[in-house]
């Protein structure tokens, strides 16, 4: 990395080009975006760095804090310390094709593997055997875990996981695309031309008999990796929900397990929305829940935005809210009769008046009415006279006219008497 990149991303969140990459790449996601397109760009980014998208997944999405900038550097370099230490035991022992194609065919009859290819895989297998010891199967690990210096420390990771370096690694000498993923309830294995290959035991086998296996495309691992647990301990962090809901969205884009990935989807929805609501933040709410789509989130944050902004006296925003409420008619009326009380209470009774008449209540516009004639009458003085009460001939006239506007009778008939002096 030159002198110019190296001060560029010492001011941005990613440590290089290829983390930025995948940074924008998760930025601009949504559900509905084209699924194939969205499969096409994965796969070259898979292609160039699988362990890039891990690494930047767990830190962003799950919530692993201690994978700082300086961290993911740190096991980047671990990841190359692997790359060269496999490179070595490659080159010095591989195994003859025909062997490895003849042990295939016994597990998997039919397949049709390349043999350069299936050598490059048995040399996986043999590489990160449990029998060699460099590697150790730990269910719900992350993938820091895994990544580390293969000279002085055992890698420790569950299937996702060491499924995902067997792709890195095979990525740096054949193309992805050339792999599938085995899934069976609970499990992930890697798939080559019609061999499943036991990542975390090193060894062939064959899973298509099993209830509720199934051949996924290479990218999905993305998705299971997403969806997987985390150690307990990293467990108890808090993922921001807005990252959580990116997560939620790629996993429903590119997940087959269409029941798993909604659920989780609007399960990010909720919790994003409820994390707006709680803080006041009701334009964010309302901004998620319309793109939930879901009109039982919708008519809370509409129900909720609409109570809050009344309590602050923002009644068109409440209004605005109120809209997308199940109980709209009622919100509105509310509002109104709130803004109404609102200028009554402040003495505004034109604006009160007005509101009130949104509101269809009568008595309110009643009260409105009484107090304007009330604001009259105290421009006739404490103890007005037959000949004070001629200089006021307009005031009388006002008073009498908002007395009928208020269909009080006792104010009716108050009014009309001052009027006879006239």
């Amino acid at each position: 990395m030159g002198i110019i990149s190296t001060i560029f991303y010492f001011f941005t969140p990613y440590t290089d080009s290829r983390e930025q990459a995948v940074g924008l790449f998760f930025k601009g996601l949504n559900e509905r975006r084209r699924t194939a397109r969205t499969r096409t760009k994965l796969g070259r980014l898979l292609q160039r760095n699988i362990a890039v998208i891990n690494l930047w997944t767990e830190y962003q999405y799950k919530g692993y804090k201690y994978l700082n900038k300086s961290e993911r550097r740190k096991l980047y370099a671990n990841l190359e310390l692997i790359a060269e230490d496999f490179g070595r035991f490659y080159a010095n022992n591989a195994w003859p094709a025909e062997t490895i194609l003849a042990r295939a065919s016994r597990i998997a009859p039919g397949q049709a593997a390349d043999a350069e290819k299936i050598v490059l895989l048995q040399a996986l297998m043999d590489y990160f055997s449990p029998l060699r010891g460099k590697y150790v199967y730990r269910e719900s690990s992350s993938f820091g875990r895994l990544l580390r210096n293969p000279a002085h420390e055992k890698l420790v990771g569950d299937c996702n996981q060491i499924v995902t370096l067997y792709i890195y690694l095979y990525s740096r000498y054949y193309s992805v695309d050339d792999l599938q993923l085995r899934s069976v309830p609970g499990h992930v294995a890697l798939h080559y031309a019609g061999i499943d290959i036991e990542a975390t035991n090193g060894t062939f086998i064959n899973y298509s008999g099993r209830e509720g296996s199934k051949l996924l495309p290479i990218e999905e691992i993305v998705s299971i990796n997403l969806l997987d647990t985390t150690d307990s301990y990293l467990a108890t962090h808090e993922v921001a929900p807005k990252a959580f809901l990116q997560a939620s969205r790629l996993a429903f884009i590119l997940s087959h397990n269409r029941t798993v990935a909604t659920q989780n989807l609007a399960a990010a929805y909720n919790r994003l929305v409820n994390t707006c609501m709680e803080r006041g933040d009701y334009s964010q709410a309302l901004k998620y829940a319309l793109a939930s789509r879901s009109q039982e989130l919708l008519g809370i944050v509409g129900h909720n935005g609409a109570v809050h902004e009344m309590e602050r006296h923002n009644y068109a925003a409440a209004r605005r809210y109120a809209q997308h409420a199940l109980d709209k008619d009622a919100l509105t009326r509310a509002s109104w009769q709130a803004e109404g009380s609102h200028y009554f209470d402040a003495h505004n009774y034109h604006s009160a008046i007005k509101a009130f008449k949104h509101s269809g209540d009568k008595a309110l516009v009643g009260q409105g009415y009484e107090g304007l004639l009330l604001q009259e009458q105290k421009k006739l003085g404490k103890n007005p006279t037959t000949d004070s009460i001629k200089q006021h001939a307009r005031t009388i006239h006002r008073m009498h006219a908002y007395a009928k506007k208020s269909g009080n009778k006792k104010l009716v008939a108050y009014t009309s008497d001052l009027k006879r002096h006239l």
